[in-house]
């Protein structure tokens, strides 16, 4: 029986060994190695690492839908080319939906990080929130452009955030500073100098984020309202008349900020030189020069103290030919807060032509938003600003309310309060409502002087992901 055994278990390793040995002589196939998508961590939550390559990248997005609700309590029209006013008493509702679509890649360098954002965004919007007025119609508007930009070695190139704005957009209607949603064209330079201070440099698109001036055009011409006239002159057209001439040179932002565990201080400022010309081919007939400037202060303070997440934001700016860092009313949601206001709202320019030269709009600002988490799904928030307009000589004469001219003294504040549940993270669901006053005065028509308040309410539901 052993030897029986003995020369099975040998046949068996013979078989083996010679079966190995002609699998070993046989044509193999090995299988190609897997790229797989990584977690890319050095640059935080969301990053993957592209395969087959050492760049990081995080897509995102938001869908937002937006009901709004206003009510006017009088009936007032600046002019027939002005946007268009509710009636007395009239109600009215407005719906806006939008998408965007966020990308963040990163790459490692020897030099630092080279980093490229990409954000843009489409929309629909109807009723009160409609940018032509209380249009009962959908519209739709072309992708926008929010932010397409590179950063290398402390530089940016592209379209990026204002480096004058610092008030976020906290509340669903618009506030009263300086905020643009669609970023401004620049090249900067930010210097890390330790201890949480950084120095910001730029040189900015000022026909991008600036409000313009308004020239002299005769009382008959048609003009919107940011070319409207503040005198009655000879000019048959508004191109024939006084123009605005951009970008003879660059605009100059600069800031400082300091970040601490407490919170964050900032100190910003912005100057440009205007031109304006009596027309594109008469650079003769008028021809003046003015600059203009702009200077800000923010803080946000935490308050861990009350609850998680709870912070107030303040916020100030003085500005001399450069409103739209102040009141900021047509570069930011016009539309909505001339609803906001009842129907009554001054797009103020920034300057105009006088008779011995461009004369500024001088404003002032001054804003507070709170916000405080009652639980981590529950958020509340409260608003309160105050902005307020000095018209040049030229303008503040001029008669309120028709086509030659308007463009006097303004003042507007605004108080709100919002609610949002927060089921998930990056899941809102919130209501507000705002109050807002504005009043316009000038010397020419007193008895013409609107004071005007109004109640507004919105409803968000908005889901980033």
């Amino acid at each position: 029986m052993k030897l029986v055994k003995s020369l099975l278990l040998g046949s068996a390793t013979a078989f083996v060994a010679v079966a190995g040995a002609n699998a070993a002589d046989l044509p193999s196939k090995k299988a190609a190695p897997v790229s797989y998508v990584k977690v890319c961590d050095a640059y935080g939550a969301g990053f993957y690492t592209i395969p087959g390559t050492d760049t990081c990248i995080k897509v995102g997005g938001r869908v937002r839908a937006d009901y709004s609700y206003s009510a006017s309590k009088d009936s007032y029209t600046k002019s027939a080319t002005s946007v268009a006013t509710l009636a007395d008493g009239q109600a009215t509702w407005g719906n806006e939906t939008r998408g965007r679509l966020d990308m963040d890649a990163r790459t490692p360098t020897a030099y630092g990080t080279v980093q490229a954002v990409f954000s843009t965004r489409v929309h629909r919007t109807s009723g009160v929130l409609a940018a032509t007025g209380a249009d009962s119609k959908a519209g739709s508007a072309s992708p926008q452009l929010e932010a397409a930009y590179m950063r290398f070695a402390g530089f940016t190139f592209g379209v990026a955030k204002d480096n004058f704005a610092f008030m976020p957009s906290t509340f669903y209607g618009a506030g009263h500073w300086g905020s643009f949603a669609n970023g401004a064209f620049q090249v900067a330079y930010t210097a890390v100098l330790g201890g949480g201070v950084s120095a910001t440099l730029a040189l900015q698109d000022y026909g991008y984020t600036g409000l313009g001036g308004i020239g002299q055009v005769a009382a008959t011409a048609a003009s919107s309202p940011s070319s409207t006239i503040i005198t009655a002159a000879t000019g048959t057209s508004w191109q024939e008349a006084i123009q605005n001439s951009y970008n003879r040179i660059p605009q100059i932002n600069g800031r400082l900020d300091w970040d601490q565990s407490w919170g964050t201080l900032s100190v910003m400022g912005a100057t440009a030189n205007v031109q304006m010309v009596t027309s594109a081919k008469d650079t003769t007939t008028y021809n003046k020069t003015k600059q203009v400037w702009a200077v800000g202060a923010g803080a946000k303070i935490n308050l861990p103290m009350l609850a998680a997440g709870d912070a107030l934001w303040l916020n100030a700016a003085y500005a001399d030919g450069m409103t739209e860092y102040t009141t900021n009313w047509t570069s930011f949601k016009s539309s909505d807060t001339a609803r906001n206001v009842g129907g009554v709202v001054s797009n103020h320019p920034s300057f105009g032509a006088g008779a011995a030269g461009i004369e500024t709009f001088k404003s002032w600002n001054v804003a507070a938003v709170m916000t405080h988490f009652w639980a981590p799904q529950w958020r509340s928030a409260f608003l309160a600003s105050y902005g307020s307009i000095n018209a040049p000589a030229t303008a503040n004469a001029a008669t309120w309310g028709t086509t030659t001219g308007g463009y006097a003294d303004a003042k507007v504040w605004n108080i709100g309060k919002q609610i949002a549940f927060l089921p998930t993270k990056d899941f809102e669901i919130g209501v507000e409502a705002l109050y807002a006053r504005v009043s316009n005065s000038n010397s020419a028509t007193p008895a013409a002087n609107v004071s005007q308040g109004n109640w507004t309410g919105r409803m968000r539901v908005e889901r980033t992901f």
